[in-house]
């Protein structure tokens, strides 16, 4: 078990950049010195035919990641192996590690902590092939990291250090992958155990004259993902600020351990492609990988999984952030590209539009799909799922799921496939972590169809509405954002008008003038927005004088998070935290307004113990409170019955659980104290499928009233004490609920699921 250096963490982790790591750069320094290690690791044998066994029916499954290799559990530091003090005071650390007759060894550490100037490499004994240097870039809050593979069998870690960092890199490696099926190696002369059947096409092999073009973008976006000891696939998504963030999509069976440690492949194409022939493609030079990412959303009723690679792509990978459409609608044709079996990147064509289904899959009675009756050209695999199906735009509509389509020779076996709905994706449940809605369009543009980024054709006229300031929970009750104009065009803008409001106030018009050329910014103007009034802002953004020829990225129309839902009276809160059976991976810290941590968990905590901190609050504050799990497993239900609670001194309920990944958020807002005549209430939770409550100190003599959009009373009490209404009866839609006392009377939205 690890022991979390919370603040030290972050501190590296905030004060580095994040940058992706390109493989055969730099030299590790025992190569030119004669440095020796006196330790040696071997891994011991496993049950290899029964593995094998095992992946003969388990590569029938599309809907199981294919397993390339055997997960060696280990427990390496830099205690193991032998460190070399150089003339200059810098230190190397040299570790060798064996596992007869792996194809390939990748590592996976669940510490990773370099200072600046550090350098970590891994390559063979031969000196064949190179990994490195990651670098204090690797950094990660929860410490994950997992290298890309290394060809051979006896491996070499390497790690220097230079003298007087400002601290001691920490180190330890919790798995080595045997591969067993190399995921690297593509052989010239015959097929290897991993490679994809026969009757694949390669990406750059022809698939229709209606599809080449657009297929040469989006092979771009696509990237094999080394799960450990499984691979998938996925693609690189855009979202409406077209801003190349760096949003992943992918399959969600395919998530095994912690998404910190996975790593990326992009632009593993073959220079001579190989067509449903049984000439095997040669392989490619690049080497362009990335490792870590953070999880954003998933579910399985659409099977998907939306993740952030948190290392930042150098600018000369020439990378594609694949478009898509959320209206539904059937296409006419649908093309995958794919890395099957771990394959060189393929690509497959269904000539038919596919249909609308429902089945059961992955522990859920009714997964929504596509469905693919056969391809006409190509196939998918095991391994390929996660892939992206695109319709004729080359827009995703969703992601492989599963099915059984394989090959028979040079054809395919003329078996069905079928793919995550994205248009189902797109707002399934009832929070941001289980739909991709706030994530791929955050400013709520409304959009359903979206192009690719960067996108293929540029306009001469195209001006972008974008919005500063507004990105965190305002705590408060006003907004300061900030309006700008963007120039995406080829020509000059030098005049344009936006028009503003928040939720029914009248509209704002403000008019801009300048010379913006082709991708300068400017503001329009900064202005204060009274949250009281409405948290709901929309904006729209007109050019003066020229038609804007792309209107997609001209509105704005999105919820201000103020803490709406989040509001409490007290003051003081209490945590009250049960550990599981692994409390050392434990740890919390309670931060303010500002990220500064005020409290924290102190030292390792002990298992299966109930810990009660109580912590004074101020009015009109907002507060936040983060539990973190160094293995990614939250404190319940897999190893304990862990649990958490965060209450005020009243004893209601701010927020539950135990069943997170790596950490969990509680964000809150403590209310003002309000005199009786200036009174306030809040409304939780908004929307409700339910049941709501209503809080505030309107008084004992208030009259509570509910009234539907035309008017009507539908609802009365004045019985306001620690209120709950259930609200299960009432047709779904818009209501008003409206308080009044003797002072004053207030009205408030909310809505009914």
């Amino acid at each position: 078990m690890k022991t979390l250096y919370f603040n030290l963490i972050i501190a590296v982790f905030i004060s580095f950049s994040v940058q992706a790591q390109v493989t055969n750069t730099g030299q590790p320094k025992s190569w030119k010195l004669d440095l020796v290690s006196k330790k040696s690791i071997s891994l011991p044998s496993f049950d290899l035919k029964t593995l094998q066994e095992q992946d003969k029916i388990n590569d029938q499954l599309q809907e199981k990641p294919f397993r390339f290799g055997y997960e060696h559990q280990v427990s390496l530091d830099l205690k193991d192996g032998t460190w070399n003090i150089l003339k200059d005071g810098s230190k190397v650390w040299l570790l060798n590690v064996k596992s007869k007759g792996a194809k390939t060894l990748n590592f996976m550490f669940d510490e990773f902590l370099l200072p600046e100037g550090a350098k970590l490499y891994f390559y063979n004994d031969k000196k064949t092939d190179l990994l490195g240097a990651y670098t204090s870039s690797q950094n990660r809050a929860d410490m994950q990291f997992g290298s890309w593979l290394i060809d051979g069998d006896n491996i070499w870690v390497e790690y220097y250090e230079p003298k007087n960092v400002d601290f001691n890199g920490q180190l330890h490696i919790s798995k080595v992958v045997h591969g067993y099926r190399s995921v690297n190696e593509v052989s010239a002369l015959q097929k290897d155990l991993n490679d994809s059947a026969d009757c694949n096409l390669d990406v750059d092999c022809p698939i229709g004259s209606d599809f080449d073009d657009i297929k040469g973008e989006l092979k771009k976006s696509v990237a094999l993902v080394l799960t450990g000891s499984t691979v998938c696939s996925g693609t690189l998504i855009n979202n409406t600020e077209n801003d190349g963030q760096q949003y992943f999509l992918t399959a969600n069976h395919c998530l095994e351990g912690s998404v910190g440690s996975w790593a990326f492949r992009f632009d593993w194409i073959s220079p001579n492609p190989s067509c449903s022939t049984t000439v095997n493609s040669s392989n490619s030079s690049f080497n362009q990988t990335a490792s870590g990412a953070t999880l954003l959303a998933n579910n399985a009723k659409s099977d998907f999984l939306l993740l952030e690679i948190n290392a930042t792509f150098p600018g000369d990978w020439d990378l594609v952030w694949a478009g898509w459409d959320r209206s539904g609608d059937i296409p006419d044709f649908t093309v995958g590209i794919h890395h099957p079996r771990g394959d060189i990147m393929k690509v497959s064509r269904d000539n038919d539009g596919p249909s609308k289904n429902s089945r059961p899959f992955n522990n859920i009675d009714d997964m929504d799909n596509w469905f693919l009756d056969e391809w006409e050209l190509g196939v998918t695999e095991p391994g390929s799922s996660g892939s992206a199906l695109f319709d004729p735009n080359g827009r995703i509509i969703g992601q492989l799921a599963g099915g059984a389509a394989a090959c028979n020779g040079t054809v395919n076996n003329g078996a069905f496939d079928f793919y995550g709905r994205f248009d189902v994706s797109w707002d399934y449940g009832n929070s941001i972590d289980s739909r991709l809605k706030e994530w791929l369009d955050p400013n709520n543009r409304g959009v359903q169809v979206l192009g690719q980024y960067p996108p293929t054709e540029t306009f001469a006229y195209d001006a972008a509405l974008l919005l500063d300031d507004l990105d965190e929970p305002i705590c408060g009750d006003e907004a300061f954002p900030v309006f700008r104009i963007l120039n995406n065009g080829i020509e000059n803008i030098t005049r344009a008008t936006l028009t503003y409001r928040v939720g029914s106030e009248p509209e704002q018009n403000i008019s801009w003038s300048g010379n913006l050329s082709s991708g300068e910014t400017d503001i329009i103007t900064s202005t204060t927005l009274d949250l009281n009034l409405s948290n709901q802002l929309q904006a729209e953004l007109v050019i003066n004088g020229q038609e804007d020829e792309f209107i997609n990225n001209n509105s704005i129309n999105r919820s201000i998070d103020n803490y709406e839902n989040f509001r409490f009276t007290t003051d003081s809160v209490v945590f009250t935290l049960l550990t599981d059976d692994y409390a050392s991976e434990t740890s919390w810290s309670l931060l303010n307004e500002s990220g500064i941590v005020i409290e924290e968990s102190q030292g390792n905590l002990t298992n299966n113990t109930t810990y009660v901190e109580q912590f004074e609050v101020e009015p009109g504050k907002c507060y936040e409170l983060v539990i973190f799990d160094t293995e990614g497993d939250g404190i319940c239900c897999l190893y304990g019955e862990g649990s958490y609670s965060l209450q005020t001194n009243s004893s209601q309920v701010i927020a539950k659980g135990g069943e997170f990944g790596v950490r969990e958020v509680i964000k809150f807002r403590i209310n003002e104290v309000l005199s009786a005549e200036d009174f306030e209430f809040s409304v939780f939770p908004n929307p409700s499928e339910s049941m709501i409550r209503i809080e505030g100190n309107f008084g004992d003599d208030a009259m509570v009233s509910i009234f539907d959009l035309s008017g009507k009373l539908i609802y009365q009490n004045n019985n306001t004490e620690n209120l709950e209404i259930d609200i299960n009866s009432f047709p779904i839609g818009v209501y008003f609920l409206q308080i009044d006392n003797e002072n004053k009377t207030l009205t408030k939205k909310f809505i009914k699921l």
